[in-house]
């Protein structure tokens, strides 16, 4: 699929000023199917008419094209997730599968931001991914390879979040960061495995889901016991935000 036509068609009607945009979830992460859709995400300014006018409007565009899965935040909604530290969008900032970057000085801007974050923010988000999709397997049919893997990442990622580490998106290299004889990290190799012969929604048989739940319970309850502190730079961060969007929309704006 060629992304980049897909995100000029977007714009070619609108007078908004894309910035940056890159691939998130599965093909981002390593883990897509053959039939996985492409989940662009990125952010844009809003039209100088726009950006003037007194009303509100719209803070994001969305767009579903058949396998072409796009929603773009403006500025302003994108720094103010990013002044949270939310996960969702440092995952978008940190992405390797970028398609489209008009966003001056990427690299040190990322640096920077990167020193600034809250790493409480990643832990929790993370935590409550895993745990979310632990209800979710509560129904029998519902207990697949698949989503026990999506637990299991969320985790892994808790876990370094929690000792103030970045956790890496790509599925192979997040499992170098943890400890070889963890056993949710085997599970999860083993799993690569398992999709590779095209069974990752194939359900468990009971005792795998019996022996499953009670690592990913075991993760859960030693991850609460070592919740981290939050992080001390959050004015900074703010502050450094601040400056970008002043330059940005001066650049652009005038």
């Amino acid at each position: 699929m060629d992304i980049q036509r897909h995100i000029q068609h977007v714009f070619q009607d609108r007078d908004d000023i894309p910035l940056f945009y890159i691939e998130s979830g599965s093909r981002l992460w390593g883990m897509a199917s053959p039939d996985s859709d492409y989940d662009v995400r990125g952010f844009h300014l809003p039209s100088k008419a726009q950006y003037f006018d007194y009303q509100k409007h719209r803070d994001l565009i969305e767009i579903m094209d058949g396998d072409f899965d796009f929603v773009s935040f403006d500025l302003d909604k994108m720094f103010g997730l990013l002044a949270k530290s939310n996960p969702t969008v440092l995952e978008w900032v940190r992405a390797h599968v970028v398609y489209f970057n008009q966003f001056a000085g990427w690299s040190p801007f990322v640096d920077g931001l990167l020193a600034k974050i809250d790493y409480k923010a990643l832990y929790f988000h993370y935590l409550s991914l895993a745990k979310g999709g632990m209800s979710v397997m509560q129904t029998p049919t519902n207990f697949t390879y698949k989503k026990v893997f999506y637990s299991i990442r969320g985790l892994l990622s808790a876990e370094l979040a929690a000792k103030q580490q970045m956790p890496a998106l790509k599925i192979t290299e997040l499992f170098q960061q943890i400890t070889p004889n963890d056993p949710l990290r085997q599970w999860g190799e083993d799993y690569l495995e398992i999709k590779q012969q095209q069974r990752e929604k194939a359900l468990l048989s009971e005792l795998e889901q019996q022996a499953v739940t009670r690592l990913l319970t075991n993760k859960i309850a030693d991850l609460t016991a070592h919740e981290p502190n939050k992080g001390p730079h959050a004015v900074a961060l703010q502050r450094y935000l601040t400056d970008y969007s002043f330059q940005l929309k001066q650049h652009y704006y005038g």
